[in-house]
C-alpha cells in the first residue's frame, strides 16, 4: 500500500489453498531461526502457505543493542502496510491466522485485528496483548496466549487487563 517493496519468507502449499498462516519475528528480524519455524509450521501444515514477514525490511540483528535500534525505529505504519501487502498476496478469500513470538507476538494480535474477517486464529507467544476494547470489538477469531509468569514488562497485571478487556467484549481466548 504505500508502494515500496515488502519482504518476507513464503513457502507455497503444495495444493493449491486459500489458508494462510502468518510469522511474525521477534526483535531479531527475520533470521535462520525465524526461517526455520516457517519451514517447521509449513512442514506441519501440509496444506497452508507460510509467510514470514519481514518487519525490518532486511535488518537482521544480531546483538541486543541492534535488535532494540531496529525495533524502535519500525514505524506502524510501515508494518501495516506490510501485513495488508501479504493480505493483498494471499487474496480476499484467504483464511488467514497470525502466530508471532515478543515484537512479533504483539504483532500476530494486531494483524488480527486488522484483517477483520479473514483472521481465523492469533497466537501471541510472549507478546504484548491488546487489551483496548475499541479495538479488540473488531477481533473476530480466537486467541491463545502464551506469556511468561514472572516477566517485568508483560506482566501479570498486563495480561490481567488484556484478560479482563477480552471477556468485556466476549471474545474467545486462552491463555
Amino acid at each position: 500500500p504505500d508502494e515500496k517493496m515488502g519482504r518476507g519468507y513464503f513457502i507455497k502449499s503444495s495444493q493449491p489453498s486459500n489458508k494462510y498462516l502468518f510469522v511474525f519475528h521477534e526483535w531479531w528480524g527475520l533470521n535462520e531461526n525465524m526461517v526455520a519455524e516457517a519451514e517447521n509450521w509449513a512442514n506441519e501444515l501440509p496444506n497452508v502457505n507460510v509467510i514470514a514477514l519481514d518487519l525490518y525490511d532486511g535488518k537482521v540483528a544480531t546483538t541486543r543493542e541492534a535488535a532494540t535500534e531496529f525495533m524502535q525505529a519500525a514505524t506502524e505504519m510501515r508494518i501495516r502496510n506490510i501485513i495488508q501487502g501479504a493480505a493483498d498476496l494471499a487474496g480476499p478469500k484467504a483464511e488467514i491466522a497470525t502466530l508471532g513470538w515478543c515484537f512479533g507476538g504483539g504483532w500476530s494480535i494486531q494483524a488480527a485485528l486488522q484483517l477483520e474477517q479473514q483472521a481465523v486464529g492469533c497466537v501471541i507467544y510472549y507478546g504484548m496483548p491488546e487489551h483496548d476494547r475499541v479495538l479488540l470489538k473488531g477481533l473476530n477469531c480466537k486467541v491463545l496466549g502464551i506469556f511468561a509468569e514472572k516477566d517485568k514488562w508483560i506482566n501479570r497485571k498486563v495480561v490481567s487487563e488484556y484478560e479482563q478487556a477480552m471477556n468485556a467484549e466476549k471474545k474467545a481466548y486462552e491463555t
